[in-house]
């Protein structure tokens, strides 16, 4: 899965930063990762540490793109191994609950919110350590504006994402 999203990362989702040079402008493509972490998340079905494992080679497999950050810089992805454990450990915690309701589309609807919301705050709350004010006011104001566009694809990824989910599902049984 990991590999998944460095390939959709590398075909789609740097080109705005390629394309434009601003930074967290690659949030517009949101959608483009979640129905991939959401179908993910589904796919663990609550297994502890395999979320958090999966984001954390896909931030290794992406240190070459624009996704995150400037290419070859390993601090720009730190935000993203935090949030993947922060959210594998409060989601995978509920998971058995949402389950047995059989209301996993919201559980994985509320992880992908949370989860691609998270991301940009965490990035906004480490990144002054090592980048310039500049390079961090344009990463607010970005962050700032497609904030509804990142929640609206969260929303649309994590229900295809379930989607997609349970046709693989109905398939296999």
């Amino acid at each position: 899965m990991a590999v998944l999203g460095f390939a959709s990362s590398l075909l789609v989702v740097q080109i705005g930063r390629m394309l434009t040079g601003i930074p967290g402008i690659n949030y517009a493509f949101t959608i483009v990762l979640a129905i991939e972490t959401s179908f993910s998340l589904l796919m663990y079905e609550g297994r502890r540490w395999r979320f958090f494992l999966q984001m954390t080679l896909f931030a290794i497999l992406i240190i070459p793109t624009n996704l995150g950050g400037p290419p070859f810089d390993i601090l720009a992805r730190i935000n993203m191994i935090i949030n993947a454990f922060l959210c594998d450990l409060a989601f995978n915690s509920i998971y058995r609950t949402f389950q047995k309701r059989n209301k996993l589309v919201w559980w994985v609807i509320i992880a992908m919110v949370t989860y691609w919301v998270l991301n940009p705050f965490i990035s906004i709350l480490i990144k002054p350590l090592f980048y310039p004010p500049e390079y961090i006011e344009t990463l607010i104001s970005v962050v700032s504006l497609l904030l509804p566009v990142i929640i609206i694809e969260s929303i649309a990824g994590g229900y295809f994402g379930h989607k997609i989910y349970r046709r693989l599902k109905s398939i296999h049984k």
